[in-house]
């Protein structure tokens, strides 16, 4: 569920069959096929095992048809997932009656899964791909230069599905965006953002949007609005933002590896810096 935001509903029932082919048939056909290599008689044990492997293939195949399956779940906070490991930790080494204490922080852990808040746009270190949440809870995607793998991680970090790309004009379904061809405006809870396609509207944006999002460099045209432009990406990588009624909070990957000697120093966060003004960041979850 942390890692890779999956809730598997049926799990135990596909263990029930496939753990015992494993250990019972699967393993043993291994060891005897290793035992076999140096004689050039592992084919006598191979082929018994891949059938074996075949019979858990099609349980999982079976177990995943089945309605509602797996459930996509946000990933908790890290501070949950230690709750969890640490009432795991106590049901284990404890044999008395007050193992039970143990459960306490297992719950508390997963209700963490509560906390985490759904990001409203994010940004790839390239400035090429940009997704935003629509009404429904998915990600609509930016067309040109796509990447399946960051669609993919988004959606499935957000226990969102994926929406549609982005219209090349016009609105989207919900309205919550409207394209041309020089770019995009998504409205959601108040606020406007800006998404540009080419730069080439920077100014008309920059007085319009309470964020601008430009895969060019914006070189101090907009410095009155929070930017997100190429020399940010370059810089901080990745960028997920947050939109609130009073503030935006702007995360980027820089912000989460620290101050080491082997990343970059931080260049001016003309982002940070600017919603910085408007108070305290809302406390996005990671």
């Amino acid at each position: 569920m942390f890692h890779f935001n999956r809730y598997a509903v049926y799990s135990v029932a596909a263990n029930v069959v496939a753990v015992p082919i494993t250990g019972l048939w699967v393993l043993p056909w291994a060891m005897l096929g290793c035992a076999l290599m140096p004689f050039g008689l592992e084919r006598l044990a191979l082929v018994p095992m891949g059938w074996g492997i075949d019979v858990i293939a099609e349980v999982a195949r079976v177990v995943t048809s089945w309605p509602g399956a797996a459930q996509l779940v946000p990933s908790m906070p890290v501070w949950g997932l230690m709750l969890l490991g640490f009432g795991g930790f106590w049901l284990c080494v404890w044999r008395r009656r007050w193992r039970l204490l143990g459960l306490a922080p297992i719950a508390a852990g997963y209700l963490t899964l509560l906390l985490p808040t759904p990001r409203d746009v994010l940004i790839d270190g390239d400035s090429h791909l940009m997704a935003v949440r629509g009404a429904d809870g998915a990600y609509l995607v930016s067309g040109g230069e796509r990447s399946r793998f960051a669609e993919d991680t988004w959606a499935r970090r957000g226990a969102a599905g994926r929406g549609a790309p982005w219209p090349q004009t016009g609105a989207s379904g919900d309205g919550a965006l409207t394209c041309d061809r020089e770019g995009c405006l998504y409205k959601a809870r108040g606020r406007v953002v800006a998404l540009e396609r080419n730069g080439t509207a920077l100014s008309e944006d920059c007085a319009r949007a309470d964020l601008v999002v430009t895969p060019v460099p914006a070189r101090g045209e907009c410095r009155v609005k929070p930017v997100i432009d190429r020399f940010d990406t370059w810089r901080n990588g990745s960028y997920a933002v947050w939109l609130g009624g009073e503030r935006i909070a702007i995360e980027s990957v820089r912000d989460w590896r620290g101050e080491r000697p082997w990343v970059p120093s931080r260049g001016p966060d003309r982002a940070a810096l600017s919603t910085a003004a408007a108070g305290p960041p809302a406390g996005p979850a990671p």
